[in-house]
């Protein structure tokens, strides 16, 4: 079996970096520790019961983070801190053994030379016997920290000792009676403090940052043999039939935004991603550092599982800006379930670091498997958040983990700017824009065409007020049709505002007419045909208006644009209006109807702005059908276009139609108290309904009794409910087949009535403010 050039590459970096480790300790002498506390004075070593019974007086309960809340609570953290305002140490005196000791420390964790450990003080900590801090992890204060310092000063205790914990691997740290234990470990370890028997343990606690650039620094002895091989496994990886994209080496370590940085790389990490990125320059291929999300599902089991247990769930507590210092408690251990098979696996790119002191940019790329390397499996980490579904009858027990994962992203440098494209679709933008700027229009048309195969997707992801201008211009600049249209596609016309109006007008300018026509009939088919309620393009072109006057005052390319974006909504108002009157409920189709109004009166404005009143004409016409449902849609039209300030064209038509059409139905003879009969709406032709014609028609009958079939009846009752008849439909079950009793409802006659003082409603007010004649204020 052929081994891919990605776990080649994985292997090949496995024992890199492999004398660094999570966690370090050292001992050092107390000579130089003069630490004094307010309240209670000169602390002497090793610290006396006494001593520690009287810090614990003077501390507070420690807290935790939960969240965005700082909770207390002694069954997870159970502790007596001692302010940092309360705690006086001599700095110059303590730096003598302190910085020789980080130095040690920063060896032991793997930091190459030219790195330099910081310490500083975060709190003063006091055990008492029964005192305990439950596995939890620290959060990252500031963007250079990467780690805790815990300083033991010593005393006589029992129990108390630190664990901590990195991929399954656990070291455990206990204190000295006469020398300061140092324990330095990276902040996305775990760790624990067990139960305190007996004395006090009382320790200091440090902010470990991390000062220097490591992305210079070669790995302490680093084999250029290996350096080539990795580097020709990048070559083989990005020549393989169909070739990813990228690759995505995983890190062992996890990373936060603001602690991402080439200089505060952990243990193994900064050694691997040192390699790595040479071997990327070898290959002639660009590295980033990147943050990743994992989320993986497995098949999984409780130690003791039964098929009657339900669902458990631990997760990741913390909130980073707590001062409490803490960023996780795990209620549960991921490690007690039992993992079988991985069922699923997603993986995102979710934002990455180009250069040292650059910022981290958000990306949002979802990763396939084809990318990923990694020496570490995933599922040998443990993970910030874990949810356990039980035995759910056809579902099975699965165990969800998601995870956080530096990784080094690499690609070649000849795809450098589509793959960037593809991550941050601004900057492709901005980049074009400067490329043309320069001069160089046809490299910029050139790479504009690599965006193809993902833009539509990209461009998705942004949110952004003003991206689409951006692309808008973009696009003019380039001065090419089809890459013109390939950087707006994805968009649609919903998109254009008024502040819109002169790149619009710009790109007719440069392209013409038809180009622009094929432009919006693109944006068109992007819409969904959805009712009941409005829609977005309801909304939109009900703001339509606006854009039209904005766009005539922006030239003749402008008003262009703007009558075809009249027509094209047109066009789109019509199928929506047909297809309402395709709706078999009489109620939702009046709605629907009175609904379309108002972008319909938005239309017959916007072409107003133009003096188009063959455009009004157009649409009056189409409103003038016979069908009476109709007049709801015209009505609504003339009260929204008849308010004070619109100059919609049509209105005299459409006005006078809906008058005759209401006097009309108005004078019809009102229905005779013993005229039980209903029409029931054209459809269906089939016997059933033949029958069921019959018996509504008849003006003397009120109940039908008809023995028919289940299947049969249904059909019955669906004719009926769909045309909201004033009909009852009961099953008599009696006999085979049973008895369907259909009855005449009075709601015939109160719809009727209600009907007609709708009717007579709107005529009022057409006759008084929305008829052919009426003023407007």
């Amino acid at each position: 079996m052929t081994v891919s050039a990605r776990d080649r590459l994985a292997d090949l970096l496995v024992g890199v970096g492999g004398q660094a480790s999570f966690s370090a300790a050292r001992t050092a002498p107390t000579d130089d520790l003069l630490l004094e506390v307010r309240g209670l004075g000169p602390l002497r070593f090793p610290v006396t019961e006494m001593q520690s019974r009287q810090l614990c007086a003077l501390g507070r309960p420690a807290r935790y983070g939960q969240g965005e809340q700082t909770l207390l609570d002694s069954a997870v953290r159970n502790t007596w801190e001692i302010p940092k305002s309360r705690v006086k140490i001599d700095k110059r005196r303590w730096n003598k053994t302190l910085a020789p000791v980080l130095e040690r420390l920063g060896g032991d964790l793997g930091l190459p030379e030219g790195c330099k450990l910081e310490a500083q003080l975060h709190s003063m900590l006091v055990y008492a016997p029964g005192q305990f801090f439950v596995r939890h992890q620290d959060s990252e204060k500031e963007d250079a920290m990467v780690g805790s310092l815990v300083v033991t000063l010593p005393s006589t205790f029992t129990g108390g000792a630190l664990e901590v914990e990195h991929r399954g691997d656990v070291s455990i740290y206990r204190g000295s009676k006469k020398a300061l234990s140092c324990v330095a470990f990276y902040s996305d370890c775990r760790h624990q403090i067990k139960p305190v028997r007996s004395g006090h343990r009382v320790v200091l606690t440090y902010n470990l940052m991390l000062h220097g650039d490591q992305a210079v620094v070669l790995p302490r002895g680093g084999d250029p043999k290996l350096i080539d091989e990795v580097a020709r496994c990048l070559d083989r990886h990005f020549n393989e039939p169909a070739p990813p994209r990228r690759l995505i080496y995983l890190l062992d370590h996890e990373y936060t935004a603001r602690g991402l940085s080439w200089s505060c790389l952990k243990g193994a990490d900064a050694v691997r991603v040192s390699m790595l990125r040479g071997a990327a320059e070898q290959a002639s291929c660009e590295a980033v550092l990147a943050l990743i999300d994992v989320h993986e599902t497995w098949n999984a089991f409780e130690p003791e599982w039964h098929p009657w247990y339900g669902r458990s769930r631990y997760s990741r507590w913390g909130d980073e800006d707590d001062d409490s210092g803490v960023d996780a408690v795990d209620q549960e251990v991921a490690s007690d379930y039992q993992l079988d098979e991985l069922i699923d696996s997603n993986v995102t790119l979710d934002s990455w670091l180009g250069s040292p002191g650059g910022k981290v940019v958000e990306v949002g790329l979802s990763i396939g498997e084809d990318e990923l390397s990694a020496s570490t499996p995933t599922g040998d980490l443990s993970p910030y958040a874990s949810e356990y579904e039980g035995y759910m009858g056809n579902w099975g027990n699965t165990l969800d983990r998601w995870y956080h994962r530096g990784a080094l992203v690499v690609w070649p440098t000849s795809q450098d700017f589509s793959v960037r494209a593809e991550a941050s679709p601004s900057w492709a933008l901005d980049f074009l824009a400067a490329v043309v700027r320069k001069g160089d229009v046809a490299t910029a048309r050139h790479e504009a065409t690599t965006l193809a195969t993902f833009w539509n997707k990209a461009t998705a992801r942004v949110d952004s007020k003003g991206f689409f201008t951006k692309v808008m211009r973009t696009a003019r600049l380039l001065e090419e049709p089809s890459t013109a249209a390939l950087l707006l596609q994805p968009f649609s016309k919903e998109r254009l505002a008024p502040n819109h109006a002169k790149a619009m007008s710009g790109l007719i300018e440069v392209y013409g007419e038809q180009w622009a026509a094929d432009l919006i009939e693109t944006w068109s088919t992007r819409r969904r045909w959805y009712r009941p309620g409005a829609t977005d393009t309801e909304v939109w072109i009900a703001s339509l208006p606006r854009l039209c006057v904005a766009l005539a005052e922006s030239g003749d390319p402008g008003r262009t644009a703007a009558i075809l974006l009249l027509h094209d909504s047109w066009k789109w108002l019509r199928k929506a209006i047909e297809r309402t009157l395709d709706l078999p409920s009489p109620s939702q189709r009046r709605k629907d109807l009175a609904e379309l109004g108002h972008p319909v009166a938005a239309v017959l404005e916007g072409a107003s702005v133009f003096g188009a009143a063959d455009f009004g004409d157009e649409a009056a016409g189409f409103l003038c059908q016979d069908p009476d449902d109709l007049v709801s849609c015209g009505i609504e039209v003339l009260r929204v276009a008849r308010k004070p300030g619109s100059s919609a064209v049509g209105l005299d038509a459409i006005a006078d139609h809906c008058r005759r059409a209401l006097e009309g139905r108005l004078a019809r003879p009102l229905r005779p108290a013993d005229d039980w009969s209903i029409k029931l709406p054209d459809g269906c032709t089939c016997d059933l309904c033949g029958t069921l014609t019959n018996f509504l028609s008849d003006r003397a009958r009120k109940v039908f009794e008809w023995p028919i079939a289940k299947d049969r009846r249904a059909h019955v009752h669906a004719r009926i409910d769909r045309a909201e008849l004033p009909v009852s439909h009961e099953t008599r079950r009696k006999g085979s087949p049973y008895t369907l009793v259909l009855t005449k409802t009075h709601a015939l006659f109160e719809q009727e009535k209600q009907t007609r003082l709708s009717d007579e409603a709107d005529l009022k007010w057409l006759r008084v403010k929305g008829g052919p004649h009426s003023k407007r204020r």
